[in-house]
């Protein structure tokens, strides 16, 4: 279990990244503001954000955002699917965070065909068939 009592980036804090569209500001001249945010999962605060102009897109302001923080090291960092780059895991581990990233099955078919191409694939699979909820709710074969 991670340390809910340490915050701002230091070690035992996980925090989630995270891209949404204010609702309610485009104008008739405008596009709707864009901000890519990361919040502490435990309080739900902002420890930091970033806009994300319509010229990019939240994947090149990713390390931007996590710049802003004093220190990342021994931080989990959670990001959906878009997030999950080269480029962003890199920076992570030079920064000594840890992550958790969504995989869709387009952004690595290697890795949802258990192929020995993956490393640990031999230790997980993707690619199993969805369980069926049963009426005492466990699940069934």
């Amino acid at each position: 279990m991670l340390d809910r009592d340490s915050r701002d980036g230091r070690p035992g804090t996980s925090i989630a990244v995270d891209g949404k569209t204010m609702r309610g500001s485009r104008t008739r001249h405008t596009t709707a503001r864009h901000v890519l945010a990361a919040a502490d999962q435990h309080t739900g605060a902002v420890l930091a954000s970033t806009d994300v102009d319509s010229t990019t897109n939240e994947i090149t302001r990713f390390a931007a955002l996590l710049d802003q923080l004093h220190d990342p090291h021994g931080t989990v960092v959670t990001a959906d699917a878009l997030h999950c780059q080269r480029d962003h895991v890199t920076y992570l581990a030079q920064r000594g965070a840890h992550w958790m990233l969504t995989v869709k099955g387009d952004q690595c078919p290697a890795c949802t065909s258990n192929s020995p191409a993956c490393p640990g694939a031999s230790s997980r699979s993707l690619t199993a068939p969805p369980a069926t909820a049963t009426a005492a709710g466990r699940s069934a074969p």
